[in-house]
C-alpha cells in the first residue's frame, strides 16, 4: 500500500472514533424522572448553575426558565430525581486540588518508568546514566503527541540512544523494545490479577484479559526460551530471508539473547509492577475524584490497562481518539453496573469516562513539554 493511501485511512479512522465520541457524549445538562423500575419518565434539559454534585442542585429549566432547586434522593413516593451534567459542566466543577495531586502522581509514575528503561541500559553496560535516560524518556513523551500511538515517542528515543551509543547502536535500539515488552507483561499482570475481583460482573472481559496475558506471556517466552525457538524453528525461518534483512534480524536477536542472562532482574521488575503501576491508576482515581465520575479504585485496575494497551495502535497520536473511545465505553460499563441499572445510567458515564480521558491526557500533554525542552537543549548540544 502507498503511505499516502495508509495515511488518509488512519485519519479517517481518527474522524470516525471523533464523530462518534462526539455523539455519545451529552453535551447539555439535564434532570430525568425515574420510576421504580428506573426508566426515565420525564427529562428535562437546562443549565446547572453551580456545583452539580452537592444535596441540592441549582438548575435552570429551558423549558420554563425557572431556576429550581433539585435533590438528587427518592422523593419518598417511588421516583429517583437522576441530575446528568454535560461535558462542559464537569470541567467547571473540577476540584483543582485533587487535579494538581493526580497530575504530580503522574510525574512520580513517569520518573519510576523511565528508571526501569535506565536499568535496561545499564544491565546491557551501555554506560548511559540515570539522568541522560530521564531525559530521552521525556524526549520520547514529547513527541508521543505528534507520532501516531501513545508509545510512538520510542521511535524518536531509539534514535537518540543510538546517536547516544553509536558503537553498540543495535543493543541501545533493543533496550527500547525491550522495556516496551516489560511494560506490556507488567500490564497484563496487573490487569490479570484485578480482573479477578470483577469476574463475576464482567465475565466475558475477565476471560478475554486472562487470554491475552497468557498469549503476550507466551510470545514473549518464544524471544529467550531456547527450547520453543527450537520447536518453532526460529532460526531455520531466519536462514530463507534475504542476506540484508537476515544479518539485521540476527543482530536484534543477539541483543535481545544478551537480556537472557537479566531474567531474574526482568522478573523483578514485572512482579514489582502492582506497586508501580498502582501509581497511575491510583493518579486516574485522583482524577475521577477531581470530576465526580465515580468509580471505584479497583475498576481502574481493569481498565486502565486495557485501555493503556489498545491506545498504543498506531493511528492517531498519543492514542487520541481510541482513548477516549475505550475510556468512554469501559466507564460508561462499569458505572452503569455500580448505579444499579437505571436506564441512561451508561450513556450518562460515558460521558463522564471521555471527560476523565481528555483531563488526564491534556495534562500529560502539558508536562511532555519538558520533553520539548530537552529536546531544545539536545539540538543545540549536537
Amino acid at each position: 500500500m502507498k503511505p499516502g493511501f495508509i495515511l488518509t485511512l488512519k485519519l479517517f479512522v481518527v474522524a470516525v472514533l471523533f464523530a462518534v465520541i462526539f455523539n455519545a457524549t451529552e453535551w447539555h445538562d439535564s434532570i430525568s424522572r425515574l420510576d421504580v423500575n428506573g426508566e426515565v419518565t420525564t427529562r428535562v434539559e437546562g443549565q446547572i448553575i453551580g456545583h452539580w454534585n452537592g444535596p441540592t442542585v441549582q438548575f435552570l429549566s429551558d423549558e420554563s426558565g425557572q431556576l429550581l432547586t433539585i435533590k438528587q434522593n427518592s422523593d419518598g413516593q417511588s421516583t429517583t430525581t437522576l441530575i446528568s451534567p454535560g461535558f462542559i459542566t464537569y470541567f467547571k466543577n473540577l476540584d483543582l486540588y485533587l487535579f494538581a495531586l493526580s497530575s504530580f502522581m503522574f510525574v512520580i509514575f513517569a520518573l519510576v518508568i523511565n528508571t526501569r528503561w535506565w536499568w535496561l541500559l545499564r544491565a546491557n553496560e551501555l554506560g548511559v546514566g540515570f539522568w541522560e535516560a530521564q531525559r530521552y524518556s521525556w524526549i520520547g513523551f514529547f513527541f508521543n503527541n505528534i507520532i501516531p500511538g501513545a508509545t510512538g515517542g520510542d521511535v524518536i528515543k531509539a534514535i537518540y540512544i543510538a546517536r547516544r551509543c553509536q558503537g553498540e547502536p543495535v543493543r541501545a535500539l533493543v533496550s527500547v523494545a525491550v522495556d516496551r515488552v516489560i511494560g506490556l507483561l507488567s500490564l497484563v499482570f496487573v490487569g490479570s490479577l484485578a480482573s479477578t475481583l470483577t469476574v463475576t460482573r464482567f465475565p466475558q472481559l475477565s476471560y478475554s484479559i486472562w487470554l491475552a496475558a497468557i498469549g503476550i506471556a507466551g510470545c514473549a517466552a518464544l524471544l529467550v526460551s531456547p527450547t520453543l525457538r527450537r520447536v518453532v524453528r526460529f532460526e531455520r525461518g531466519i536462514g530463507y530471508l534475504p542476506k540484508k534483512i537476515a544479518k539485521v534480524i540476527r543482530d536484534l536477536d543477539q541483543a535481545v539473547l544478551y537480556y537472557r542472562t537479566q531474567l531474574k532482574g526482568i522478573g523483578l521488575w514485572i512482579l514489582f509492577s502492582p506497586v508501580i503501576y498502582s501509581v497511575v491508576f491510583v493518579s486516574f482515581f485522583i482524577m475521577d475524584r477531581a470530576l465526580g465520575v465515580g468509580l471505584q479504585l479497583t475498576d481502574y485496575f481493569v481498565i486502565c490497562p486495557i485501555v493503556f494497551v489498545l491506545q498504543g495502535i498506531p493511528i492517531a497520536p498519543a492514542g487520541w481518539g481510541i482513548g477516549e473511545a475505550l475510556f468512554g465505553g469501559l466507564i460508561g460499563k462499569f458505572g452503569a453496573a455500580n448505579l444499579g441499572g437505571i436506564i441512561g445510567a451508561e450513556a450518562m458515564m460515558r460521558t463522564r469516562g471521555v471527560a476523565v480521558s481528555i483531563l488526564y491526557r491534556s495534562q500529560v500533554a502539558l508536562w511532555s513539554l519538558l520533553g520539548g525542552l530537552f529536546t531544545l537543549i539536545e539540538r543545540r548540544r549536537h
